[in-house]
């Protein structure tokens, strides 16, 4: 329980960071996800699925943070930790590869959710141009944005591990 509130609070700080301090994007104004990126690394660490958890509360304080509709973050959000949590139970936590990998799928996986959302629902929805140079940027942003999170989140990994007591034997 620690360990979804400390990950869903991290990845709250992140959506601010995103809305305030780069609202103006960084490379033609896109913002790099780093909320996704700190949900990508509980949900790849806890394989008990806290992370998905902490996806979904942070996807409903971004609902509640944008003009989208109540769930659409939340279902985003949550669709990448699951996969991400999959993906852990066959690869191994590297330094760079895994964690650039996992970013550029989960901004894929969002591109095409989205894509797939604003077609069923077609709400006034941010759906993602895959096809386009902005795409593209937010792929690789978010790729790299991801490695440093991971880097920097290894240092306090313990908070972010769901880490049950153990009975005495």
């Amino acid at each position: 329980m620690k360990s979804i509130l400390i990950t869903s609070a991290c990845a709250v700080l992140m959506l601010f960071m995103q809305s305030t301090w780069l609202s103006h994007g960084i490379v033609l104004g896109v913002i790099p996800d780093l909320a996704m990126s700190v949900l990508l690394f509980s949900s790849f660490i806890n394989k008990n699925g806290h992370g998905i958890i902490a996806a979904f509360i942070t996807g409903v304080v971004a609902d509640m943070l944008s003009a989208s509709p109540l769930g659409y973050f939340a279902f985003l959000f949550s669709s990448c930790a699951y996969l991400t949590t999959l993906v852990s139970y066959v690869a191994e936590k590297d330094a760079v590869v895994i964690p650039f990998l996992l970013g550029a799928a989960a901004t894929i996986v969002m591109g095409f959710l989205s894509r797939i959302l604003l077609g069923l629902f077609s709400a006034n929805i941010h759906a993602y141009q895959i096809f386009s140079a902005e795409f593209g940027v937010e792929l690789i942003m978010n790729g790299l944005v991801t490695t440093l999170i991971f880097f920097l989140l290894s240092f306090v990994q313990r908070f972010f591990e769901h880490s049950p007591k153990k009975a005495l034997p």
